[in-house]
């Protein structure tokens, strides 16, 4: 898997920006995969890292990853790679906690964060990989109060650095609404659906 070395842009390198709906059409309609949250957190590439940071300094990431909460209290379905028509999407039920950029150190914390980025890594790990993309940066993380979850279910990832030096990884974002950049992501051939002249093979 390989994770596109810039976010979209148009020929003439307009930037891109476009909540997470129009993404996810967006990727389906070149036949590729949009990025997701676990992709962000296992990149190695150095310049992928860098590329990635940049965006983080001018824009949210946008990422396929979705958390459709529950009303009446803090279960959640966690969904990496919603809607692809390219792969699967891979689903987890957990208990996500609400975060106002502070956090806990706990289990709780650390089960929501496992889902959230598709990992076994304990929370110490986790954010120690976090911090490859700036050490200095203080990490925080965002979901909605629950009364805000009985008001809108379905909510984005994204991830941002504010104008404090802080790195937002934020779960609270409406789907169809907050914008931001995103990348297509190059998977295995014989895992990825190509499209040609409009159909699927």
């Amino acid at each position: 898997m390989q994770i596109n070395k810039e976010h979209e842009k148009e020929i003439v390198k307009k930037e891109l920006s476009k909540n997470q709906k129009d993404w996810i059409n967006y990727f389906n309609s070149k036949g590729e995969k949009m990025i997701s949250a676990p992709d962000i957190y296992r990149v190695v590439n150095k310049e992928i890292i860098e590329s990635l940071k940049e965006d983080f300094k001018e824009d949210w990431e946008v990422t396929s990853t979705r958390i459709i909460y529950n009303k009446k209290n803090l279960q959640a379905e966690i969904i990496h790679d919603a809607d692809s028509k390219i792969t699967k999407p891979k689903k987890y039920k957990v208990k996500v906690p609400i975060l106002n950029g502070k956090f806990e150190e706990n289990k709780e914390t650390e089960k929501y964060l496992q889902a959230l980025f598709d990992t076994k890594d304990n929370l110490d790990k986790i954010l120690k990989t976090l911090k490859k993309f700036g050490k200095d940066k203080k990490i925080r993380f965002w979901t909605p109060s629950q009364s805000s979850r009985k008001d809108k279910q379905v909510r984005s990832v994204g991830l941002y650095f504010d104008g404090f030096g802080r790195f937002d990884v934020g779960g609270y974002s409406w789907f169809v609404n907050s914008e931001g950049f995103s990348r297509g992501v190059i998977i295995d051939s014989a895992k990825q659906t190509k499209k040609i002249r409009g159909k699927t093979k």
